[in-house]
Order: structure tokens, then sequence, then C-alpha cells
């Protein structure tokens, strides 16, 4: 869906994945920086509910779990870009969808902001 991925990107991607972390978090936002250019952000606020075991069964989680992963990658004229990832079918790599070039990461942190806030949520970040 338009972008080379960075498997070796140069190292051009480490400012603005930090760039992108720190944005994130101070919106209230956990993320993480896992390696060649991908970013984990999630929603706290929408982290899902566990019911206890009871005698009529396992516990389970119940809940959304809102997180959303971005990587960077190279566009075919050669500029750095933030990706969405969408999961693929199983055993199918994810669909890659370009969502700002690389350095405009307050482009990049508004928009996950909006994907992952929860409105109904009374501590979510990105409510408003």
């Amino acid at each position: 869906m338009g972008g080379s991925m960075c498997r070796e990107c140069d190292g051009a991607w480490r400012g603005a994945a930090r760039a992108l972390v720190d944005l994130m978090e101070e919106r209230g936002f956990q993320s993480v920086i896992m390696g060649h250019g991908a970013v984990v952000v999630w929603n706290s606020a929408a982290e899902p509910d566990y019911y206890p075991e009871t005698p009529d069964g396992p516990g389970e989680l119940r809940g959304p779990a809102l997180w959303q992963e971005v990587r960077t990658g190279r566009r075919a004229d050669g500029g750095l870009w933030w990706f969405w990832v969408w999961p693929g079918a199983y055993g199918e790599p994810p669909e890659l969808e370009p969502l700002c070039p690389a350095e405009d990461v307050v482009t990049a942190a508004d928009r996950l902001a909006k994907v992952l806030a929860v409105p109904f949520a009374e501590a979510s970040p990105g409510a408003s």
C-alpha cells in the first residue's frame, strides 16, 4: 500500500519514533518503540476488564483493549513516512496505509489520539 518498510532505514526513523512516543505520553497514552521503525500506542483507559474465576468457569478478559501500531517506511520518492499497520489474514503480512511524513509527528500523534480515544471513559486520554 505505498511504501517499503525500514529494515535498515539508516536510523533515520529513530528520532521520529522517540518524538512520537514523547507526544503520545504527553497526551496520556502508553507507547513503546518496537524496533525497525515500529511504534505501538495504546489507551490504558480501554484495557479489558478482568472477570475472575468463578465456580461456573475460568476467569476471562472482556473489553476493547485499544492499541494501534504504526511503522516508518520509505515512499517511492524516498521520503520517510509513518504508515498505519492493519493486520492481514492469518499468515499474511499486514497491510500498510500511509499516515503522514515521519517528521510530521504532531499530525501522527493527533490522528493516533483520535483513533484511540474512548470518549465515554472518564479517564481516557484523547476524549474531548
